[in-house]
Formats: C-alpha cells, structure tokens, sequence
C-alpha cells in the first residue's frame, strides 16, 4: 500500500451503488465516547473507553431515476442500512462501513444553480469498521464460481467481519460465502451470508465470525442465478478490538 489520491472510488447503501450521485464525502468518523474516573490521587485525568459511535456523512446530487440517490434516499427507511465506501477499485485496497441509521435527506439549491442533498447515516449496533475490499471494487458473476483470493500474509486468531452490497441479480438465488485457505489452493467455508433471490435486491447484510481466520480469503457464489453484481469488504479481527468479534 502507498499514499493515494481519492480518485477510482465508490459509495453504496442498502445495496444501492450511489458512487456516480456523491460528491463528496463530508465525514467518516470512528469516535470512542469516555467516561472520566480520576482518583484522588492521580495527577492527570484518568479515562475509560466505553462505547464506539460511527458517523459517514455525504452530499449527493439530485438524480431521480430508477435506483439512484433521490429514489433511494428519500424513503428514510426506519430499518437499518449497509453503508460502504470503497477507496479504490482493486481487491485489497481499504474500505470504510458500518450497519447504520439513515438520518436525514436535506437537499439545498444554491445560488449557482447546484441542487445537492446533506446525508448523515450513524452506526447502528456496530461500530463503524475500517477494513479491506475483498473483491475488486463492483464484481459480476454471471453464475456459480470464485473470485480471485486476496492474501492476508498470515493468519489471524480474532475473527472476522464482512459486508455484501449487492446490486442487482437478474434472476434465481445467490449464496456468497468467504472461503479461507492456508495456501490458496485448499479451501474451506469460513462463513455464508443470507441466500438472497432475485426478488429481494438491492440488499446489504453484515456478518461476523469468531476464531482463526487463514492466510488467504476469497468470495464463492453458489446456487442457480444469473449476473449477480456486488461488493465485499472485510476486516480481520484483532487482540486490541473493544469486543471480540
């Protein structure tokens, strides 16, 4: 990894690729609120870290067609969302997302003519995550197969976490499941996300894992579909995380 510009990137909620609708990102916070416990006999102020806040905040322009930022942003859905934003297009690179609550949708016109909307969506039983992609930004699997595997280095003992943004799916049922392998030639299922039938997207789910997770990881699809279009990011567990995974 190197420095980077901000070019090449994406944005998607509750399945929904808004990435050529925002722009800019406004905040992407990971606060750890604080409790002070100072004692009597201590010279500096003395805190305990309590609960993790996520904040991903964004402006989008106004665009009302089908599945794009006004018809998806204007329903305020009481229900939770997936959010991703993907910093680059290559599988690796780092990716920021969390479970969230949509806040608001506040467009404002302004006197240059440019009609935008403020978005805020905060954290919602997990905290925000900074992870990785494990595909290569928006992938298309037009039936069953494998990805390209992303390597870890080595394997790790503090579990995992992952979130699927999947677009579209013409038709039938997809299973993706995160494979890991300690050579990346034998493989084993780590862990599934939900089915999901054609029907059902756009969609995003979280899910975590607990234990050792190896070397190498890849995305699998199974199940009798076609051009299953979607996006992972992951991020391994470690010894120093709040709560263990």
């Amino acid at each position: 990894m190197a420095k980077s510009a901000g070019l090449s990137q994406a944005f998607y909620i509750g399945g929904a690729d808004l990435s050529g609708d925002i722009t800019t990102i406004d905040n992407c916070s990971s606060v750890r609120q604080q409790l002070e416990v100072t004692g009597l006999n201590q010279t500096a102020i003395h805190r305990l870290l309590t609960y993790q806040d996520g904040d991903i905040s964004f402006t989008s322009y106004f665009n009302d067609a089908a599945g794009q930022a006004h018809t998806i942003l204007k329903a305020l859905p009481t229900t939770d969302v997936g959010v991703l934003w993907q910093l680059g297009s290559t599988a690796g690179n780092s990716a920021a997302f969390m479970v969230a609550k949509q806040m608001n949708y506040d467009p404002t016109r302004g006197t240059d003519g440019s009609f935008t909307a403020a978005v805020q969506t905060l954290n919602q039983g997990s905290p925000m995550e900074w992870g990785s992609m494990l595909t290569a930004g928006k992938i298309t699997h037009s039936s069953a197969s494998s990805a390209a595997s992303v390597d870890g280095g080595a394997a790790t003992a503090n579990g995992l976490s992952a979130m699927i943004q999947l677009v579209s799916l013409d038709s039938g049922t997809v299973t993706m499941t995160i494979q890991d392998s300690a050579n990346n030639s034998s493989w084993g299922t780590l862990i599934a996300f939900s089915s999901i039938a054609a029907a059902a997207v756009r969609t995003s789910e979280r899910v975590t894992i607990s234990g050792e997770i190896l070397r190498y990881l890849r995305v699998t699809t199974t199940g009798t579909f076609s051009n299953a279009v979607f996006s992972i990011a992951f991020r391994r567990g470690t010894a120093q995380d709040d709560v263990s995974l």
